[in-house]
C-alpha cells in the first residue's frame, strides 16, 4: 500500500510540475516599445509585427523611396530589415497643414510587399495649390512581420532582462528630381511588457498611423 501511494505522489508531482512548465512556455506577452516613436511593436490577431513610420512634410516632392537596408535589436537578438521581407507603403496628402494632424486626404501612393512593387504612382505630377499654407505630408510605412521564432526568441531576451533595443535603417530619395543617398534613422529604446505610452499622449503629427494602426 505504501508503494502504491508513494507512485500516486510521483504521479501528482510529475503532472504538477508538468503545468507549471507548460504554463511558463505558454505566458504571452503585450510587448510595446518604451522611450521611442520611431518604432512600434503591433500585437493583433494577425500576429506581430514592427512598424516604422518615416515623415516628411514640405513644398517639395518625393518622386522616389529605396529602402536600403536595416535591422532591430532586442537586447542581444538581431532581426535583420531586408526588403524582400518587408511591406513598405506610402501614403501622400497634398492638403497637410504645418502641423502634420491629418487624418483624412491621404492617397496610398506606393505600395511594395516582400520586394514587389504593387502600386507606384509617387513621380506622378501633383495638383497645383491655391495657398502657400499647404503642404505635402508623406506618410511612409515599413513593416515587418514577426515570425513564431522571432516572438520566442524576442521573449527570451526580455525574460533575461535584455531589454534595451536599437532601431538603425538606411534609404535613398529622389525629391524634385534630385537624387538624395544616404538618409537614415537611428533610435535605442527598451522593450517592455504592457503599454509603453498612452497614444493620447502621441504628438498630432501621428495621428494618422494612430487611425491606420491603433484604432
Amino acid at each position: 500500500m505504501k508503494t502504491f501511494k508513494n507512485i500516486l505522489l510521483f504521479l501528482t508531482v510529475v503532472v504538477f510540475l508538468s503545468n507549471c512548465a507548460t504554463a511558463r512556455s505558454e505566458r504571452r506577452y503585450d510587448f510595446s516599445l518604451e522611450n521611442t516613436l520611431s518604432v512600434f511593436m503591433l500585437n493583433n490577431e494577425k500576429g506581430s509585427s514592427f512598424c516604422i513610420p518615416v515623415q516628411y512634410m514640405g513644398d517639395y516632392q518625393i518622386q522616389s523611396f529605396e529602402f536600403s537596408s536595416g535591422s532591430i535589436l532586442i537586447g542581444g537578438y538581431e532581426i535583420a530589415l531586408e526588403r524582400d521581407k518587408l511591406t513598405i507603403a506610402v501614403y501622400l496628402n497634398e492638403a497637410g497643414d504645418e502641423t502634420g494632424s491629418s487624418v483624412s486626404g491621404f492617397n496610398l501612393i506606393y505600395l511594395e510587399e516582400n520586394g514587389q512593387i504593387l502600386i507606384s504612382k509617387m513621380e506622378e505630377p501633383l495638383a497645383f495649390k491655391e495657398s502657400v499654407d499647404l503642404m505635402n505630408h508623406y506618410y511612409i510605412f515599413i513593416e515587418k512581420n514577426l515570425s513564431d521564432d522571432d516572438v520566442k526568441n524576442i521573449t527570451g531576451e526580455f525574460e533575461n532582462g535584455n531589454v534595451y533595443s536599437r532601431l538603425s535603417i538606411k534609404y535613398d530619395l529622389i525629391i524634385d528630381n534630385e537624387e538624395q543617398f544616404g538618409y537614415g534613422m537611428y533610435d535605442d529604446f527598451e522593450i517592455y511588457d504592457g503599454t509603453a505610452m498612452d497614444p493620447v499622449f502621441f504628438p498630432p503629427n501621428l495621428n494618422f498611423f494612430k487611425i491606420k494602426y491603433l484604432e
